[in-house]
This record gives structure tokens, sequence and C-alpha cells, in this order.
């Protein structure tokens, strides 16, 4: 089956996501038995015919995919794993062709455009802020670059979502992209699409320990080791310097990664095991209330959590020294956890959304160019992320590895055109 754009039809083929009652339903009914079985015929995933993007406005392009990452988000999306009261389904569209994580060649440029030409290799910022829109009285938070809280996502000349991906028409498991030249950012030369491709989870990771802001003697947690978490390991190790980094992972491919790039320990276990072996790591008193887990007032001076479960969560309120501070950037639905130590502790919880203009050693500039920065630089390889790319036909085959990571050995998930 081909994925390349049918020209005399003005079609192409993209992976879309269809928000229909009874797709949804067989997707359910199939996933409980094998998880395979939400990406099985009749759901609401396949391979659909679309029209070719066309420019919004003059200020739009068209960009020709190079590959497409396959992030947790999309998956959470595809194994109808989101809470049906999560309220961030306000800011979605359908149908939707999936897919953000973006990089490609620019093919054809809008009369106003003057940020990027025909040719150039770009990754895509994948945020719907008020640019993008056409909003040209931009929201205070677009004002000062904070993109990724714009208070327009469900105006202007776009429908209503917040990313490429999670918006009607616009996605990026297809073989051409239309996008606001605002959202270009320019692949420096030396840097190849393989590399270019894992902007957007190193660029979450970035800002994560941003927000962590950790001190180079400090001692920091990295919680799940996925592609964002081993990115989160890197960016400690590599740009914050952080001397010792502790992590906690599923499976013995991430322990060898996250020790490669620089932990010194990685947990593989859980609940009050995980506590329990925490404290004993970094010498901390292991307290015993008369129900549940233990917990400790000293542990590690801060975490990150790649995972924001709720046994995540408690075990960090458990384990993060009193005065610590978590920051939490992944997404799980929600659950009942005890949460006193939070208060009693004093600890600092900081929710983490994605990445947009940051500043970092007096610099400030967009989290997507100072990775291209830090990649062009050789101050991080994240080569060892991009574990398996698929051609668009094989969808089936690439969402499996995701699903699977056990039997897969998957990291990153990339569809190639």
């Amino acid at each position: 089956m081909s994925t390349v754009s049918d020209q005399t039809a003005g079609t192409m083929e993209a992976i879309r996501f269809d928000f229909k009652p009874f797709r949804l339903a067989k997707s359910k009914l199939w996933g409980y038995a094998d998880p395979s079985g939400h990406w099985g015929r009749g759901g609401p995933i396949g391979l659909r015919k679309v029209p070719q993007p066309k420019l919004v406005t003059d200020e739009w392009v068209i960009m020709r995919t190079a590959y497409c990452g396959i992030c947790g988000s999309d998956m959470t999306q595809l194994m109808l794993n989101a809470s049906f009261r999560n309220p961030l389904r306000t800011f979605a569209s359908f149908p939707n062709i999936l897919g953000h994580e973006v990089v490609g060649t620019i093919e054809e440029v809008g009369a106003k455009v003057s940020r990027v030409k025909t040719g150039d290799r770009v990754v895509v910022n994948p945020w719907f802020s008020c640019a993008p829109r056409g909003i040209e009285a931009l929201c205070p938070r677009c004002q000062v670059g904070d993109f990724s809280h714009c208070g327009n996502f469900l105006k202007g000349d776009l429908p209503p979502g917040i990313l490429l991906g999670f918006t009607r028409e616009f996605g990026g498991y297809a073989p051409q992209v239309a996008v606001h030249q605002s959202q270009c950012i320019a692949i420096p030369p030396t840097v190849p699409f393989e590399q270019a491709v894992l902007t957007d989870p190193l660029s979450v990771a970035f800002h994560s320990c941003l927000l962590l802001d950790p001190q180079p003697d400090q001692q920091i947690l990295v919680y799940g080791l996925g592609a964002i978490g081993l990115a989160t390991v890197m960016c400690l190790k590599n740009i914050f310097k952080i001397e010792r980094v502790v992590a906690v992972g599923r499976h013995d491919f991430q322990k060898k990664l996250a020790l490669q790039f620089g932990a010194e320990k990685v947990f593989a276990s859980k609940g009050a095991a995980l506590i329990t072996e925490v404290a004993a790591h970094t010498q901390a008193e292991l307290l015993y209330p008369y129900n549940g887990p233990p917990w400790s007032m000293d542990g590690v001076d801060g975490a990150i959590d790649t995972i924001g479960s709720a046994a995540s969560i408690e075990a960090e309120l458990r384990f993060v020294r009193a005065l610590g501070r978590i920051v939490i950037s992944g997404v799980t639905p929600p659950g009942r956890f005890e949460n006193t130590p939070h208060y009693f502790k004093e600890l600092d919880i900081l929710g983490s959304n994605g990445a947009a203009m940051e500043n970092f050693q007096g610099q400030k500039a967009h989290a997507f160019e100072f990775i291209q920065n830090f990649l062009a630089d050789g101050l991080i390889d994240p080569s060892p992320l991009l574990t398996h790319t698929y051609p668009l036909d094989q969808y089936r085959q690439a969402f499996d590895a995701m699903a699977f990571k056990k039997k897969s050995s998957a990291i990153k998930v990339a569809f190639t055109f």
C-alpha cells in the first residue's frame, strides 16, 4: 500500500482517527483481549485517503515529511486509555490525523513566508497557538513565548486543537504536512533527521529539568525510562551536569541505556520495595506507619516523573526529602493515593507541559532551538533512542512495537517516508 501523495487526485494516505461510537466500541472490546485490537480493522484508526494539505494563509508552508515519531500521547488515544472526564478533550477535534513529532523538508511556501524557504530541513514546533491561528493580537502568554498555554486554542483560522495531531485535518502521520512558518525550526546541516526527530521528547525532558532547577551536587531520580525518561537522564547528566542521577525502569533494555547515559543506579521494583531500596541507596531512615508503605523525611533531592500515575506520585512523596521538588511530565488516568507527605514535608509538585521559549544560561530561545544546538555541538547523542522505524502502511507493526515493549525493546518508534 503506497503512502505517496496522489498528485492527480489531490489526495494522500494518512493515519486518521475517526471518533465514531461504533468504531470506538469495537476498539474497546477487541482491546480488552489484546492491545493490538485497538488498531484492528473496523476500529477508529486506519490508513485513509485524505485531501493533500493546502496553505491556510500566505504565511503557511507545506512540508514533505521525513520522519514522524510515535508519542505516548498518541498511544493513549489509540488505546482509549484517557479518562472521559479529561478536560483536555476541550482542545481536540475529529477526525484527526495523528502525529506531532515531525521533521522534513519544506516543499512549498506562501507568498508572505520569510522564515524558511523551499528545500530547508526543519523540525516542527507542533503547538497551534495564536500565530498559526492567524490571531494578530497575541494573547498575553503567546507574547512571552508561552505557546503551550495559549488562550486561543479554540479560535482563529484552524479547528479546535492544541497541537498538530490533535486538530482536525492537521497531523504528521502523513507524507505531507501544512504548518505555519513560525512553527518551523531549522535543523543544522550536521544533524541528521534520525536525531532531529527526537527533538520533541528531548525538549520535553529539557523543560522538565528547567522546572526542577537541579543543582550539580544534588541527587535526582527519574521515574520511568521510556523515550522521555531516558532523554531526561541524558539532559540531567550532559546539559545540567548533575553528578548523581538514579532512575526507575521496568525493562532490562531500558536499564542498560540509562546506565550508558550516566545513571548510577536503576531500580526495577515498585511500591514499598522501591521506597525501601531508594531509602537504602540514599541512606535515609525509613519510617513505618501503622498501615501502608514506609516513608522517610530524607531521600533524593528531587524527582522527575515521566509516568504520572497514582503509584509513582505516592512513591515520590515518600522518598523525596523534605522541602524537595517533584516535576510531573507523564500523563496517566487519575487514581487515588495517600498524599499526606505532600503537605507534611512541604514538597513542591509542578506539572510540566511540553516545551516552548526557555531561559537557559543567560539565553532565551525556543526549546527546539536549544536542542538543535546541543545536537550540533555533540553535547547529546540521542541516536540510541530511535530503535524502530516503519513505513506508514506498516502502522499495525509500529503500534505493536510500542504496545509490547518487553518483546520489541522499543524506545522511540517512528514512521519513515
